[in-house]
């Protein structure tokens, strides 16, 4: 009981209450960003890119992923001939900051175009490191994509109910998305060493 008492800090007639669901999110959500950071480092240091610590630094992360989809995205021609011009490494952190400094309209279309790229980046790397099941991997790890499609969608007044009973069923499904894309990247990467 006093460890309890400790714990909710209580001093005098102000009590703060431990709220154990904030602190098991908090922690998850510590753990998932560990998790995609070491898949983005791991990644960085196979493919040889410089300064593969960058990627556990929050902003730089996404300048990480972006430096792994530009030297992946030559190696397939139909994505090269899309997004040849568009150099990824800059392209994902400023459409981040762009989405944080726009309004609501913009702010949805600009998450799903990082989204979208961010499974482009995915379907590279799953394309390269593991090429029979790439497609699996990919379509896994678009369940974030999908959501955020649903949740649009919800908003539709004429497909509202249809898409808000999928956004339902999804959203239990996505409590366990976060952890597969980058297990899945591990996984590709199981066998490979630094590139050099």
């Amino acid at each position: 009981m006093r460890f309890q008492q400790i714990l909710c800090g209580i001093h005098g007639r102000v009590a703060v209450k431990f709220n154990h669901r904030k602190v098991t999110a908090m922690l998850l959500t510590i753990l998932v960003y560990l998790l995609e950071s070491y898949a983005i480092y791991r990644l960085a240091v196979v493919r040889g890119l410089p300064m593969p610590l960058l990627a556990f630094i929050p902003f730089f992360q996404l300048y990480m992923l972006g430096q792994i989809g530009d030297s992946l995205k030559y190696l397939n021609r139909t994505v090269n001939d899309l997004l040849g011009q568009i150099p990824l490494a800059y392209a994902l952190p400023l459409l981040s900051i762009a989405g944080s400094l726009l309004r609501y309209p913009l702010t949805l279309f600009i998450s799903m175009v990082t989204a979208l790229a961010l499974l482009v980046v995915y379907y590279l790397v799953f394309s390269f490191y593991e090429p029979k099941l790439c497609i699996l991997f990919t379509a896994v790890c678009s369940l974030n994509f999908v959501f955020t499609v649903l949740l649009i969608l919800s908003r539709v007044p004429v497909l509202g109910g249809v898409a808000g009973a999928l956004g339902v069923v999804v959203l239990r499904l996505l409590q366990f998305t976060p952890f597969i894309g980058p297990l899945l990247i591990l996984y590709c990467l199981r066998g490979y060493r630094r590139r050099g």
